[in-house]
């Protein structure tokens, strides 16, 4: 069975570029339409982020080098004259808002789903293998909103709509945060959504390897006309129980230096070996270091933990890209301890075609063992704002522990669009 549904992942891979026909890129969504550009100005393919996007990113979502105003394409509405600088507090302080509504919305879902059947220890049939097309490729939305507001203070966030059984049954969720920007690279951010283990990295190997922080405050301090550096701290719940979260559930510290590329915060120079997406010559190290409270993790993938430290390391040459990443526990109780790691890496077939491998090693939900798997995908921009991906995806055990059920192999084929 696992050598069929191998067999069938490879050949919708190769059928995959002959979805596609070339196109200029257009502007997408509410940060392109303002600076009138293409998403890959800051995207290596949407959402990961290039090397501008981040330099972006760390400038508080203003264009880097101090030429936001230059480069918008949409005038700002003024709110106030600049005379109540000179006036305030007499006076309120003026700023500005987008002229257009800053908003996008990303629709993406499953157009295929594959399971592989299970067995119990004994080898009799605990769950039959399912192919379906789940909830159609329409079956989540995340309402984008993005803007700056006068010169220092930014504002980014997603709103999450999932289907669940039906069109009117659906569950939300919001991600975002508010940026205050002391001056270029010195930001100060409340909220979620914000730390370099989220959504939107260009190396997503941080994502099961740390817990990601929930609602909270976060400091970065970043540097480098080429390459540099960042630091980054901040503390956060671990969930929003008005009874037993606290705003330090969780405390962390993360360093990243970037040899050579793009400066993290100017977003230019050094040697870019696919400019098309993006994508710069260069080598990245961090350090982090994570702290829960030890009722924090009651569940889960993090059952128990307390401390964490990890290191990573990720870079890109040419149209190649791979990073990886470690973390070690340090629990109340020994017997919690665990490590998780990550290596992941991608190849540019051409700037619309994409090819990935990701290996994990992580622990497998309130179970004492890691469940490794490896998985292999590719991913096909229809257009700029459109793409289509398929992934298969193998466990490396055959079961978890010797009286698990059999783990399943999955096969997923998604769609996604955004304007």
């Amino acid at each position: 069975m696992r050598r069929k549904l191998l067999a069938a992942s490879l050949a919708s891979l190769c059928a995959v570029p002959m979805l596609l026909s070339s196109q200029d890129a257009s502007a997408i969504p509410a940060f392109a339409r303002k600076y009138g550009t293409s998403c890959y100005t800051c995207h290596s393919g949407f959402p990961a982020r290039n090397a501008f996007g981040e330099a972006f990113r760390n400038n508080g979502y203003r264009w880097p080098g101090g030429e936001d105003e230059d480069k918008s394409k949409q005038e700002q509405m003024k709110l106030g004259t600049e005379g109540w600088k000179k006036t305030f507090p007499q006076s309120p302080w003026p700023g500005d808002i987008p002229g257009n509504v800053p908003l996008a919305i990303w629709v993406r879902g499953p157009l295929v789903t594959y399971t592989e059947e299970s067995t119990n220890p004994a080898g009799n049939l605990v769950t039959k293998s399912n192919l379906n097309y789940g909830t159609g490729g329409l079956g989540a939305a995340s309402l984008f909103f993005g803007g700056t507001m006068g010169d220092n203070l930014s504002a980014f966030g997603q709103y999450n709509l999932t289907n669940v059984s039906s069109n009117s049954n659906t569950n939300t969720a919001l991600s975002g945060h508010v940026t205050w920007s002391f001056a270029p690279g010195v930001n100060l951010s409340f909220g979620n959504g914000f730390t370099d283990w989220t959504f939107g990295n260009a190396i997503g190997t941080y994502t099961p390897v740390f817990p990601t922080p929930g609602t909270g405050v976060e400091f970065s301090y970043i540097r480098g006309n080429n390459g540099g550096f960042k630091i980054t701290g901040g503390l956060a719940e671990a969930g929003t129980s008005a009874g037993t979260n606290k705003l330090d559930d969780i405390r962390y510290v993360r360093a990243k230096y970037k040899f050579g590329g793009a400066g993290l915060l100017s977003g230019a120079n050094g040697t870019y070996g696919n400019e098309y997406v993006g994508l710069d010559n260069h080598f990245a190290i961090g350090a982090e270091y994570v702290s829960a409270r030890e009722t924090t993790f009651t569940t889960g993938n993090f059952l128990g933990a307390g401390d964490f430290y990890g290191i990573d390391a990720s870079g890109s040459l040419g149209s190649f890209y791979a990073g990886a990443a470690y973390s070690v526990t340090n629990s109340p109780s020994s017997a919690d301890d665990y490590d998780n790691y990550r290596v992941e890496a991608g190849y540019f077939v051409y700037p619309w075609l994409k090819a990935t491998v990701d290996y994990r090693n992580i622990r497998s939900g309130d179970e004492t063992r890691n469940d490794p798997t490896i998985a292999f995908g590719a991913t096909a921009h229809l257009r700029a704002n459109a793409y289509i991906t398929a992934t298969y995806t193998a466990h490396t055990k055959e079961r978890i522990t010797s009286t698990s059920n059999s783990t399943q192999d999955t096969f997923l084929v998604q769609a996604g669009f955004a304007f």
